[in-house]
């Protein structure tokens, strides 16, 4: 294995007692201030075709309501509550209180489509010797167009993309074959008699399962989303708790100890649904840790996973090297448009070379340094990264003149509000994997 193990804290799960009937599924469902979104997550599971699940809810700290919405709901639904500690410190709480089988996990603004369980614990169950399993998963982005397969789209056009514009054939296919996930994964296989009731289900007359080791890959980001995630038992033992040091990208450890000891599996079939919005299209109350506000620390905290894992080796591997200075690029955009100029000028130092992307880091360092103040830094980046994305916009065609004025003759409100959602909804971040190809877009992680 080249790559360093991460230190990881075991996990003790509370006794069960026999008076209890053991459920074969528990699902763990972190939450905090989701009164607008947590009903649809819980109506998800309850349409679940299998029924033999306990659901764990842990209210980290609201003060909305959230968990009095799910009083008197369903009696397999257990509430616990805690000061605010973070998703992995919920996640943790909810993991020693699960009685089940299996493990799954939920965020609260999310849903899953009513074949998941089904479908994945008939996977587990048919291969004994399987510790995981993830199925695909839709991506809503909220802005009217159809939902995108999200691991599909990111192995095969954002980190595809990437890999390409950094000189990398890591990600290349066979002469001859086009499946994307076979750019990580290393065999697929038909769906088995194991899961034909539930493709029958949902009228599908196929499908198929992707495995391998994927831990190398993972140098990229993201493979698999959690909450389409189920794991076993000896999985969870094996891979301990969430990391509480880190309050976003947490899964992302998780997933890189779980690549660590076991193959990767993952059933191409999208049943689990990731919404950037609440219901009606509306603005979430509570925004996701990897955009807005919490963005440069969900950044950051990748880049500490990435040398976590990979560290040990990268001053043997040129590819490592360069990737290190993309993630010290990102986190230095991030930080600089949140207002922390000093982060941001240190990792513009790490990032800085002569070569495609990280050239950026040149006029982005002086911009930092001319303006000492963190805000007034913040703001003039902000405005040159807007400026930027609707120059590209209107030379790529995907912005007229005429709109363009349009909007700038709106209401000074109008005006402002449009601004706002423009920051708040990443339009203008530069990330890892998408500057390859439109370098000042950015679709969440």
């Amino acid at each position: 294995m080249n790559s360093k193990e991460l230190v990881k804290e075991t996990i003790k799960f509370q006794p069960i007692s026999r008076n209890f009937t053991v459920p074969e599924v528990s699902i763990i469902l972190p939450t905090y201030n989701r009164v607008d979104v947590i009903g649809r997550a819980v109506a998800s599971i309850l349409r679940q075709s299998h029924q033999d699940w306990e659901l764990i809810v842990i209210d980290d700290g609201s003060t909305d309501g959230t968990i009095e919405r799910l009083d008197g709901l369903d009696g397999r639904i257990r509430c616990l509550r805690q000061a605010n500690q973070g998703v992995a410190a919920a996640r943790n709480a909810g993991l020693r209180a699960a009685r089940g089988r299996y493990f799954a996990f939920m965020d609260s603004d999310d849903e899953w489509r009513p074949q998941f369980l089904a479908l994945t614990t008939a996977f587990l169950r048919a291969h004994p010797d399987a510790q995981w399993v993830a199925t695909e998963s839709h991506e809503d982005l909220g802005d009217g167009a159809p939902p995108i397969h999200h691991s599909r789209h990111d192995i095969g056009h954002l980190y595809l993309g990437f890999a390409r514009a950094i000189g990398s054939r890591a990600l290349e296919l066979p002469a001859g074959e086009e499946d994307d996930y076979l750019r990580v994964y290393a065999r697929r296989t038909p769906i088995g008699a194991w899961g034909r009731p539930a493709l029958d289900a949902m009228g599908l007359p196929d499908a198929v399962v992707y495995s391998g080791h994927t831990l190398q890959h993972m140098r990229w980001g993201y493979l698999n989303w959690l909450p389409a995630t189920v794991c076993t038992r000896h999985a969870i033992e094996t891979a301990g708790v969430f990391s509480v040091a880190h309050r976003s990208a947490e899964d992302l450890r998780y997933f890189t100890v779980l690549a660590q000891h076991f193959q990767a599996h993952l059933i191409a079939v999208p049943l689990a649904i990731k919404y950037e919005r609440a219901s009606g299209n509306q603005t979430l109350a509570q925004s996701h840790l990897a955009t807005g506000a919490g963005a440069y620390r969900f950044e950051l905290n990748k880049l500490s996973c990435f040398d976590d894992t990979f560290g040990a080796v990268a001053g043997t591997d040129p590819e490592l090297r360069l990737l290190r200075r993309h993630y010290c690029l990102e986190v230095a955009h991030r930080a600089l448009a949140a207002g922390h100029r000093g982060v941001a000028i240190a990792h513009l130092h790490q990032a800085a070379a002569w070569r495609p992307m990280l050239w950026r880091a040149w006029p982005m360092l002086a911009l930092a340094r001319l303006v000492p103040d963190d805000q007034r830094a913040a703001s003039v980046y902000r405005l040159w990264m807007r400026s930027a994305d609707v120059l590209s916009r209107l030379l790529s065609g995907r912005l007229t003149l005429a709109v363009l004025l349009s909007k700038l003759k709106g209401t000074p409100q109008q005006t402002q509000q449009a601004h706002t959602a423009a920051l708040d909804t990443d339009q203008t971040a530069l990330s890892l994997t998408d500057s390859a190809l439109a370098p000042f877009e950015h679709r969440g992680a």
